[in-house]
């Protein structure tokens, strides 16, 4: 089986991210997509927005996927403690043993992979994908990428289009009392409408 693992904060998700991951999930030819929220973020600050709401986020996203995406709730059941990839990777693998996972992510997080936490473990676990963003290009990525395979580590690059939408953009407008419709899935805008979830954020 060829799983996609979809990880990040998702405060909130958003249609970028689906739109992300059916690109990802055409070019690779994925059985699965695990949207995956984190419980505690080794790389950020926590969010103000428990793990349990933005899991529920997740799963509604998930539902109106047609397929596409399910949500993953196994960092946000390990509350209290950082997620780690590696730990979630390991995860995986028992659970889906044989299966080849692709761990989709920023070009900001690819670019960093040597420093996360028990790299030596977590380059065996997945193959890396990520896409230009922020600034970095597709030449830099790429060049990344080597070096990682001379340590061993897979990767793969892709010239996907940059998500127009940000979850910082959601949150802003919710705060603002602005129109969301249209940028976050349907369930997901009735969600954070209905527990007034972003509404006293500035």
């Amino acid at each position: 089986m060829r799983i996609g693992f979809f990880g990040g904060t998702f405060n909130p998700p958003h249609n970028g991210h689906i739109n992300l991951a059916r690109e990802w999930s055409d070019r690779l030819s994925l059985d699965r997509i695990l949207m995956t929220p984190t419980g505690t973020p080794p790389h950020k600050e926590s969010s103000d927005v428990p793990g349990e709401a933005r899991f529920e986020m997740c799963r509604i996203a998930a539902e109106e996927s047609d397929g596409l995406l399910e949500a993953y709730d196994f960092e946000v059941r390990r509350s209290g403690q950082k997620s780690y990839s590696v730990i979630t990777l390991s995860a995986l693998h028992e659970e889906y043993p044989g299966s080849e996972i692709f761990m989709i992510m920023g070009a900001d997080m690819f670019m960093s992979l040597e420093s996360w936490y028990d790299f030596d473990r977590l380059k065996t676990l997945a193959v890396f994908c990520t896409m230009p963003r922020g600034g970095i290009t597709f030449s830099q990525l790429e060049e990344h990428r080597l070096h990682l395979k001379e340590r061993g580590c897979p990767g793969l690059v892709s010239d996907l289009p940059e998500m127009v939408i940000s979850s910082t953009e959601v949150r802003r407008r919710v705060s603002g009392g602005e129109s969301i419709h249209g940028l976050v899935p349907e369930g997901v805008e009735k969600y954070i409408y209905a527990h007034g979830i972003y509404s006293k954020q500035n």
